[in-house]
């Protein structure tokens, strides 16, 4: 099944149009995670249509949105089928990284309910 077909049927499935702007968003956010400004620029979009694609999109489950201290809004891709989702965040180049399923591990009781986790720190890249 291609990307779009997969993009579209997500839509679908949530209740929403699969409309250009959010095809655009989805396509970027493919990618990694990425700040509303960083989304401005790789979709070409306005902001406020980009605003409200990111609401709708966050509403129906589809991203989430990371927020970090002192810096904008990191918005990221839901996994199709994954509950539990972990990111590391750079302190030092401000990037946003999706960490691969089990690469980081809850155990116990601890792991109940936890749907994500953010770790913050410095990337291998900035060390």
């Amino acid at each position: 099944m291609s990307k779009l077909r997969d993009i579209e049927g997500r839509l679908h499935e949530c209740g929403l149009r699969c409309t250009e702007p959010r095809r655009c968003i989805i396509a970027a956010l493919e990618k990694g995670p990425r700040t509303h400004a960083q989304l401005l620029e790789k979709t070409g979009l306005d902001r406020v249509t980009v605003y409200r694609n990111l609401r709708a999109l966050q509403k129906a489950g589809l991203i989430y949105r990371v927020p970090i201290e002192g810096s904008d809004n990191v918005y990221v891709l839901c996994r199709e089928g994954s509950s539990f989702h972990a990111h590391f965040f750079c302190e030092r180049c401000h990037r946003a990284y999706c960490l691969e399923p089990g690469t980081f591990w809850l155990t116990g009781t601890w792991g109940e309910g936890v749907d994500r986790v953010l770790l913050m720190g410095v990337c291998p890249q900035c060390r």
